[in-house]
Formats: structure tokens, sequence, C-alpha cells
């Protein structure tokens, strides 16, 4: 898995899905997102959000190259005092897997 730092201010998430299978079948990686350590603590985070999924399908023993884009507002969490949204910076924790429990893909990135 591999995050590249996208123009519009998100991240991109790079990863290959392979079918180990003798049929074809459909996968659906999913990407998460893990909260912003530099946010205050009055600005409500959730420990891990989903922030990007795709359904592809592939012949067997295929392989694919994915990638799924985190956007700006991703990254973002809601402010009740300002009434905006605001950027959660800092280092942050992307996993990657088949299901919310199942996420063996973990990395880091940092969020300017």
């Amino acid at each position: 898995m591999r995050t590249i730092a996208a123009r519009d201010g998100g991240v991109d998430v790079r990863l290959t899905v392979r079918n180990t299978g003798h049929r074809a079948g459909a996968a659906v990686p999913q990407v998460y997102l893990g909260p912003s350590p530099d946010l205050p603590s009055s600005i409500q985070q959730v420990k891990r959000k989903l922030a990007g999924f795709a359904r592809i399908t592939l012949p067997p023993g295929a392989s694919r190259t994915v990638t799924l884009h985190i956007t700006a507002r991703d990254l973002s969490s809601w402010s009740t005092a300002k009434q905006n949204w605001v950027r959660g910076t800092g280092d942050r924790t992307v996993q990657a897997g088949s299901s919310s429990t199942d996420l063996p893909l973990t990395t880091t990135v940092r969020i300017p």
C-alpha cells in the first residue's frame, strides 16, 4: 500500500488486489482513516472511519492495482464552535483491507 498527496488536498491510496482462487470473483477493498492528533478534544473524531472503497472483479489468478481517493473533506472534522470543517493535520493512520474487521495493510501519512 502506498499513499500519495492528491492535488485537491486529499490523499490517494494505491494498493494491489489479487484473486488467489480458481474462479472469477469480486472484491471490495476498503480504506479507513484514523483520527488526527492535532485537533482539539472539543472536536469529536471517530476512532476509524471509512474513507473509500471500490468494487472490482478479477479473473482467476489476476491482480489489479486500485487507487482509492481520500478527499480533503474526509481529512476534516466538523467544529460546532466554528460551524465549519477543520482539517485534521499530523500523522494519520491509513488502513486497508476487505472489511473493518480485516485490515492487514497499515501505514501512516503526514497531513500538512
